[in-house]
């Protein structure tokens, strides 16, 4: 990234909240703004080189996704289709950590290592265990992604000779 501080302001951005209420269309406004700023960053993820997971862990990308997953306090978007892509966004990341993007990329475990204190400090774990009772997922399957997304947290450290499980194919 050639400006280092838009990654940073990514992140600022996408969990912008107002303290007050003024208006419903304020409040639209700011959720544009957070969902615009979550996909830029997963674009960025998305395309971005081996450099880019450190800057990215760095400027706290796993905390974006958790603040935007966080439902169960109330804290969070409580939308389903937001939660889904969350999940689905904190899961690539961990699977790109642990697998590699690409033939080209190595494995970065030490990064997949930092990424999961991230999670651990941000009450991550808890907020996708969480999402394992969600009954809201009328057009996305939310507890699917919760499993797909605890089970790449959970095993980040898996031993080359064990057999993988389904979602590392």
């Amino acid at each position: 990234i050639n400006t280092p501080n838009a990654l940073l302001s990514l992140c600022t951005l996408s969990s912008y909240k107002l303290r007050f209420y003024f208006s419903q269309e304020l409040d639209l406004q700011t959720l544009a703004l957070r969902n615009g700023s979550r996909e830029c960053l997963s674009i960025i993820q998305d395309c971005g080189d081996v450099s880019t997971n450190s800057e990215l862990i760095n400027v706290g990308y796993a905390r974006v996704f958790i603040i935007a997953i966080s439902s169960a306090s109330g804290s969070g978007e409580e939308q389903d289709r937001e939660i889904k892509d969350g999940l689905d966004n904190i899961s690539q990341f961990i699977r790109c950590l642990n697998k590699g993007k690409q033939d080209s990329f190595p494995l970065q475990p030490l990064l997949a290592h930092r990424s999961d204190e991230q999670l651990e400090e941000e009450g991550g774990n808890e907020e996708i265990d969480s999402q394992l009772i969600n009954k809201r997922h009328q057009y996305c399957n939310i507890k699917d992604q919760a499993n797909i997304a605890n089970g790449r947290i959970l095993n980040y450290f898996i031993e080359q000779g064990n057999p993988k499980l389904y979602w590392y194919q």
